[in-house]
């Protein structure tokens, strides 16, 4: 996922809890599958959850972890749980993310989660939340409010003014569905984009879940969007269903 020399867009689908739902997107040409452990949870009881569903996922795809744990405990879990990225949702600043890096595997690269909306993130000129943390990170995760999971889509030209300015690897993610994500590949050209509501299900009086007619329709529509809107980028790697 992360070699740039490839020209296409990264696609992560997020938010998995159960092993049939992730084992089934991961063989649909998604790059990453993200995985939500934050503070009001049993950390024990979902490192165990997803030890268990990282056994079956194929090694072709990221798997992402989605945290606000505090920093020693998050240190612990990343540790542990053989990830390949994690996504920092902490306004730590970049000292502290580099400081988390020198604890953590080598290999695990670290997203640092970025509003569109300026006035909530912990610096406020977009500018200057791209120069602090460009050091500590691998790349930015650019929702359209801080907290995630809302369905709704940022102002895709500002989204598209701090893609130009990241010397990083940004992905969009907020409100994005096979219906609207044509369109916002088009405006903000990412690097990735990030799906959660756009690709669920919210059962009446019950949780989120993944629908997999909506997991590859998104798929298929970014993938003819990568064809359409630019002659230059390649193709997906091709995907590789054993483990």
């Amino acid at each position: 996922m992360w070699d740039l020399a490839r020209r296409y867009t990264r696609i992560k689908l997020c938010e998995f809890e159960a092993l049939d739902p992730a084992y089934e997107a991961s063989h649909m040409g998604a790059d990453a599958l993200g995985f939500h452990l934050f503070k009001h949870q049993v950390v024990a009881l979902k490192m165990e959850r997803f030890r268990e569903i990282f056994r079956y996922l194929p090694k072709t795809v990221e798997k992402v972890l989605l945290t606000d744990l505090d920093f020693e405990v998050a240190v612990q879990v990343v540790t542990e749980l053989g990830l390949d990225s994690v996504q920092l949702y902490p306004d730590w600043s970049a000292e502290q993310v580099a400081r988390f890096r020198a604890r953590i595997p080598s290999n695990v690269r670290i997203l640092k989660v970025m509003s569109a909306q300026p006035e909530e993130n912990v610096l406020r000129d977009s500018g200057e939340f791209l120069r602090h943390y460009t050091p500590a990170v691998d790349g930015f995760l650019l929702d359209s409010f801080r907290i995630g999971g809302t369905g709704k889509t940022a102002d895709w030209s500002h989204c598209a003014a701090v893609v130009r300015s990241s010397p990083l690897p940004v992905f969009l993610a907020g409100g994005l569905t096979a219906e609207n994500v044509g369109e916002a590949l088009r405006l903000v050209r990412p690097f990735g984009v990030d799906v959660e509501n756009g690709v669920s299900d919210r059962i009446p009086n019950g949780p989120l879940v993944k629908n997999m007619t909506k997991c590859a329709r998104f798929i298929a529509a970014v993938r003819q969007s990568d064809q359409l809107t630019s002659p230059l980028r390649q193709s997906p790697p091709r995907v590789d269903n054993r483990c």
